[in-house]
């Protein structure tokens, strides 16, 4: 039997499960699969934008929601204006709570 990989987590599990074991997520449904997208359109769908996952070794709370929370969303920040010669570094971090989407922690870094 094939293997299913998580969409929150990307760790394997048996492709019959109801849920992931790793994340405790439920497994999407079959018809949610596949993505087709439309010829006529450019636009990049929502799904393809999530960041990065990262799963905690032991589950905390969100200070915001109060959730349980086993995994991180990660985004990259890009400096995309600045009006002055900036000293600040061009790139960085967010992280974010998988439930309420607010903003953990945020970083600049220099790489």
């Amino acid at each position: 039997m094939d293997d299913a990989t998580c969409q929150f987590c990307a760790k394997e599990f048996p492709a019959n499960a109801k849920r992931c074991p790793h994340c405790l997520r439920d497994a999407p449904a079959a018809d949610q699969d596949v993505y087709e997208l439309p010829v006529e359109t450019s636009e990049i769908p929502p799904e393809w934008r999530r960041g990065a996952v990262y799963t905690l070794e032991f589950p905390a709370r969100c200070p915001h929601c109060r959730e349980l929370v086993r995994a991180l969303r990660v985004f990259r920040l890009k400096r995309t204006l600045a009006n002055f010669t900036s000293t600040l570094p061009r790139s960085g971090r967010v992280v974010c709570c998988p439930e309420c989407e607010r903003i953990l922690t945020a970083e600049l870094t220099a790489l």
